[in-house]
């Protein structure tokens, strides 16, 4: 049986942004996009979006939404 992963928490995103100094509305600016565009990965799917928030973290798409990324098993 697979061990279920859950994806972190949108807290615990903005937090480990944080963590590393800086913060959700400037990395959205520095990217090119609205202030609060980023976001919007925190509640829905937006690869785009999470592949930047994942870049600066250093830290794999997969493991920051494993639910989002998880392989699809055909029955």
């Amino acid at each position: 049986m697979r061990e279920q992963y859950q994806d972190w928490t949108p807290s615990r995103v903005v937090g480990e942004i944080k963590i590393r100094g800086g913060n959700l509305r400037a990395l959205s600016r520095s990217t090119g996009l609205q202030a609060d565009t980023l976001r919007n990965a925190l509640y829905r799917h937006c690869p785009k979006y999470e592949r930047i928030i994942s870049e600066y973290l250093q830290v794999p798409v997969e493991q920051i939404w494993p639910s989002r990324y998880e392989k699809k098993v055909k029955k």
